[in-house]
């Protein structure tokens, strides 16, 4: 996408993004069969949010991140998470030494088929990969209708960007690929809790709003905040893990 996360604030990124339901991280190191000592790769790891929910179980984490500024904050954070700088098309790891591959909402960022290519190389046999999405409830805008307003005027600044329109195509099932098991669904509720004073911070850690013209994306962060000052101190947002699950075979 030519977009890089060198220019979103990564402590705002961490502090402020959706983590991911517990369970649905559950499910993935059930399903994959993953034991202390299994070792886990999330790739394109951000500021480790799913790094930290894996690293939790016990299993061995390897966050392999291209932005310096994300990899800083999990080196901080993470002492126990190997940190690699990498993308998704070049993962300098060994073949087959990956017993799961995780990717939290960021799989519309990589070239689909060397992703997918990279990814079988460096999973084992009946490895897992689980590909992550942080999504929102629409009950969020029975809770808090002027969320509403705020979403409307996201998608029409943003409109038709190459980047909105690659996070879309991930919203079905994604289709079998080769090399891999047809991939299974499972979604998990979760509550997404943020102060309303930072949502106009949370929303320009997104790579759509990131990416755009400065002056549009100045003017559109400045009244996400003039909305903000109606909404309650206190957000807790109703949102959904999601995670498509595969196999290498």
């Amino acid at each position: 996408m030519g977009f890089s996360f060198e220019s979103v604030n990564a402590t705002d990124y961490d502090e402020l993004r959706p983590t991911y339901a517990p369970a649905a991280v559950g499910w993935v190191a059930e399903r994959g069969r993953l034991r202390p000592g299994s070792l886990v790769v999330d790739l394109a790891a951000g500021t480790g949010q799913l790094s930290r929910r894996f690293a939790s179980l016990g299993v061995r984490v390897v966050a392999v991140e291209p932005a310096a500024n994300m990899r800083a904050i999990i080196g901080s954070n993470q002492p126990d998470v190997t940190i690699v700088a990498g993308t998704a098309e070049g993962i300098p790891l060994r073949d087959g030494v990956a017993d799961a591959v995780v990717v939290g909402n960021a799989f519309h960022h990589f070239d689909t088929d060397a992703s997918f290519t990279e990814i079988r190389r460096v999973l084992r046999v009946d490895g897992s990969l689980g590909l992550f999405w942080a999504w929102p409830m629409e009950e969020q805008h029975l809770t808090y209708p002027r969320l509403r307003e705020i979403d409307e005027i996201v998608e029409r600044t943003r409109g038709a960007s190459t980047i909105a329109t690659a996070y879309r195509s991930w919203a079905e099932v994604p289709a079998t690929v080769d090399g891999f098991s047809a991939f299974e669904r499972r979604e998990f509720p979760t509550v997404h809790g943020l102060p309303s004073a930072r949502l106009a911070d949370l929303y320009a850690t997104s790579s759509d709003i990131a990416s755009l013209p400065p002056a549009s994306r100045l003017t559109l962060l400045a009244r996400i905040r003039e909305i903000s000052l109606g909404l309650p101190e206190g957000l807790e947002l109703p949102a959904r893990s999601v995670v498509d699950l595969c196999f290498r075979t």
